[in-house]
């Protein structure tokens, strides 16, 4: 224990008035004889303990009442674990939410700033000799120094120079790396302040276990921290986002038309009744849209374009509403095709039109304008070979190869499609008379490991005429190569008779939990299968793709169906260019040019250099710090730039925030202190660093003490005078 006046401690020697005047008045009586006075000693001799007794307590009550009162003056503090163990310092650990929602104003100041503004002061006020680091929540739980450090001015200035990010607040993960750099910090006294908006969306109730779970593993350290919530900032409601981006198509050509619908919400309580959306395309203006946005409320804009040349090309639409510019725009990357390459490996040619086995293929992937309202005909290009024709080179070249009653293949020629695929490729299987369903299982399958989805079983239906028929399920298709037929205007897979058809049989392995049925027949065998093979898929299809056993060629479907598909297995063949913030960057380029440097613009404008380096059949560059949100530019070596898009997530759009009693509660539940300014920061720091003045229940004692002397002595008054 201290005191803060400690030259008013010498008020304690008031507690001897009481008793000197106990003394002084004692030593006036004077011993007077009294004939009576022998009818009173026995009365006398009963309550004369009484009677000395309540004198002592009346006694100790008067000297304690001047104590007590000079101990309330001197202001005592219950000194803390710092003043026992000697020291002050103290390791600090400060959890930063630099999220982009950190960045909504109020009368033009951020939320951000405050808080970067209070991260700032508490640095400068912690003691000389304290260690302490900063963890940015909005960047992944990263540290903004590499280790903490006792350079707290050095510190201080970094934080200054942060600004918030696109990411998201995850608090739970900001914890649990906290537990790791405490453990490289060294005073015996810690603390973890959280400084936030306590964004609503990042306490949801999965959060809030994880969080609450965390906590606890950091009360049990050897060393446990004091845990302070530090609410910073108003709540602010009013924000417009533009969500997302979809396009009506997955591969673009040149010259074929594209739809971008984009969605746009409203998260606040103010309506727009003309906001103005600009679609842009490579940073040029292409159209403008206004539309009526109510409170709460979200809307789609549909735009079109089409693109002139192929390459890599950025779309961007863009909202001017509000001061929040992390979710006004949304910006997307999509790369042109001149042609798709498909390799088709006809199995059993034939030289009659319309016998062989890709023949009809052939024509739903290359129709060269014949398809009238198909857009996407002149896109693909089709090469078509023999089995054994069939090269590692043939295959590279391709961005879909696809087998058609390819009775089997030699090892090489599987080693082939296995890398090709595995580095993205795509790969369709159609079945027919001339397969070796035991090949295919035993090469293809190998018990879930391989390429093939399923192992072809036995054959089901029969050729006869007037035999029994089945078809397409019609259902509603989530996966993107048929979601299209979920429109009726695209035709629809039903209504086809198939009259033979094998059944695809389950493997076992660990290669089935990747599997995707995406369509069925009406006997309740699978139609087409898909599977995930490393960075790309395989589709197996139980019938062939020409005429023998089913009518399948000859429907309206059958050319949107066979594209589609191909579209889609083409898509994995370039790992994705638009990214949410902390994707990593994967280019994929030629095998020659392993050992070269590729150039990469941020979107901050500043250049990187990276290595090319071979994986496989193919050069990689890779890139991890996308913190930015914005648009990145590869330039690979001796070709053309290559757009990636690093849009943030609209996780934290909705900028309500807990309430004030919730904010209380939450605290409360983790035991943790709150605090929502500097000043009440500082009246914890100084209670948790010096202890706590306790002068006001010492103040509420002198005044019980004068209250019980009062009524003791009147109480004993009356009992005397009844003696």
């Amino acid at each position: 224990m201290t005191f803060l006046n400690l030259a008013l401690l010498g008020g304690l020697a008031a507690f001897a008035v009481p008793i000197l005047i106990h003394l002084f008045h004692k030593s006036r009586f004077r011993v007077v004889k009294w004939g009576a006075m022998h009818l009173l000693e026995e009365v006398l001799r009963t309550n004369r303990r009484r009677v000395k007794i309540e004198q002592w307590i009346l006694l100790a009550l008067r000297a304690a009442i001047p104590a007590v009162l000079a101990l309330c003056m001197a202001r005592p503090i219950w000194t803390g674990v710092q003043q026992l163990l000697g020291t002050a310092k103290t390791s600090t650990l400060i959890l930063l939410d630099d999220s982009y929602s950190m960045d909504a104003s109020r009368a033009g100041t951020s939320n951000f700033s405050l808080a970067r503004d209070e991260a700032a002061r508490l640095l400068n006020e912690l003691p000389r000799g304290s260690d302490a680091q900063v963890v940015l929540l909005g960047q992944g739980g990263a540290t903004l120094l590499d280790q903490p450090t006792y350079d707290l001015a050095r510190l201080t200035q970094a934080v200054g120079r942060v600004s918030a990010s696109a990411g998201v607040a995850r608090v739970p993960a900001a914890f649990d790396a906290a537990a790791g750099i405490l453990g490289q910090m060294h005073e015996p006294s810690r603390q973890i302040i959280l400084i936030s908006d306590f964004q609503r969306v990042s306490f949801e109730a999965t959060e809030d276990a994880l969080l609450g779970q965390t906590i606890e593993r950091l009360r049990h350290l050897p060393v446990a921290p004091q845990i302070t919530f530090w609410d910073v900032g108003g709540e602010v409601r009013d924000n417009v986002a533009v969500e997302s981006l979809d396009f009506s198509r997955l591969m673009i050509g040149v010259g074929q038309k594209i739809q971008i619908y984009a969605t746009v919400r409203n998260f606040g309580e103010a309506s727009y009744p003309d906001l103005r959306l600009y679609f842009k395309v490579d940073g040029k203006e292409k159209a403008v849209s206004q539309v009526k946005l109510g409170a709460g409320e979200r809307t789609q804009v549909l735009f079109s374009h089409a693109f002139e040349t192929a390459g890599s090309h950025v779309i961007e639409v863009f909202a001017d509403a509000d001061p929040l510019k992390a979710d006004n725009s949304f910006l997307a990357t999509i790369p042109v095709r001149d042609k798709l390459p498909v390799l088709l490996i006809n199995g059993d040619p034939h030289p009659d039109p319309l016998k062989g086995e890709t023949d009809f293929l052939e024509i739903a992937l290359q129709p060269y304008g014949s398809g009238g309202r198909v857009e996407l005909a002149d896109l693909i290009k089709t090469t078509v070979l023999s089995p054994e024709r069939l090269t590692a080179q043939a295959v590279a070249e391709s961005a879909v190869v696809i087998l058609a009653n390819v009775r089997k293949l030699s090892d090489e020629q599987v080693r082939a499609l296995e890398e090709f695929v595995r580095n993205g490729g795509g790969l369709l299987i159609f079945p027919g008379n001339r397969i070796d369903a035991g090949w295919y299982e035993s090469a293809l399958a190998r018990d879930g490991a391989g390429l093939l989805p399923m192992s072809y079983g036995a054959l089901a239906g029969d050729l006869k005429e007037g035999g029994p028929v089945t078809g397409v399920v019609s259902q509603r298709y989530e996966n993107p190569a048929l979601e299209l037929f979920n429109d009726p205007r695209n035709g629809s897979l039903a209504g086809a008779q198939i009259r033979m058809w094998f059944r695809l049989q389950e493997l076992g392995g660990a290669g089935t939990r990747e599997l995707t049925t995406l369509a069925r027949l009406e006997s309740g065998d699978a139609f087409l299968v898909e599977k995930s093979f490393g960075e790309g898929r395989v589709i197996a299809c139980a019938l062939p793709c020409d005429a023998d056993w089913s009518d399948l060629p000859t429907r309206p479907f059958y050319l949107p169906l066979m594209q589609r598909l191909s579209v889609y297995l083409a898509s994995t063949v370039f790992p994705p260019r638009n990214l949410d913030v902390g994707k990593p960057i994967v280019a994929l380029l030629n095998a020659n040019d392993a050992g070269k440097s590729a150039g990469l613009t941020l979107p901050d404008g500043t250049s990187t250099e990276l290595p090319v380096v071979k994986k496989g059949t193919r050069g990689v560059v890779e890139f991890t710090r996308t913190q930015q949100p914005g648009l990145y530019t590869l330039l690979p070596p001796g070709g053309s730039p290559l757009h990636y898009v690093v849009n943030a997530s609209r996780r934290e759009s909705d900028l309500a925030k807990l309430t004030a009693t919730e904010i209380a509660d939450l605290a409360k539940t983790h035991g943790a202190a709150l605090v929502r300014s500097g000043d009440e920061f500082k009246q914890l720091d100084r209670s948790r660093r010096f202890g706590m003045e306790f002068w006001r229940p010492l103040l509420w004692a002198v005044l019980a003490l004068l209250f019980a002397e009062m009524l003791l002595q009147q109480r004993f008054a009356r009992a005397g005078g009844r003696i």
